[in-house]
């Protein structure tokens, strides 16, 4: 009798071991990432004075499995936010731009991006994430 179920057994023993990854991901989609946070800020001015254009970019692959994204802007010392942005789950990467008034030198001000993507396997479990803070000076160049 203990014959008979020796072949399952050593079936069960060779079998391939599997990473902890959901039953839904295919072996297409074992390679996932969230690639590098790009924080931008660029002065721009016209006669009735400056203001700086700021850029935050994100992406995590596969592009079919859910994604969140948040990007938190304000200035330091902290008084208030310039934007507070989090995305419910998305399928695609993450672009906003907004604009932020320069502040006169002697004010010694500045604006800090915190920014974080975080991808999820399709059964919405955290597969990985990546996270970026970034300050710069609020005066005019």
């Amino acid at each position: 009798m203990r014959m008979r179920y020796l072949p399952a057994a050593v079936a069960l023993l060779t079998a391939p071991l599997v990473a902890n990854t959901p039953a839904q991901a295919t072996q297409a989609d074992l390679s996932w990432s969230c690639g590098a946070i790009t924080i931008k800020n660029t002065f721009d001015n016209d006669q009735t004075g400056g203001w700086w254009v700021v850029t935050t970019s994100m992406n995590c692959t596969p592009g079919a499995w859910p994604k969140r994204y948040s990007n938190e802007i304000s200035d330091r010392p902290f008084t208030k936010y310039y934007l507070f942005d989090h995305t419910s789950y998305v399928s695609r990467g993450y672009d906003k731009t907004i604009i932020i008034d320069a502040t006169p030198a002697k004010a010694n001000k500045s604006a800090c991006v915190e920014a974080r993507a975080e991808l999820y396997f399709p059964n919405r479990s955290l597969a990985t994430e990546k996270s970026r803070n970034a300050c710069f000076k609020t005066a005019a160049p």
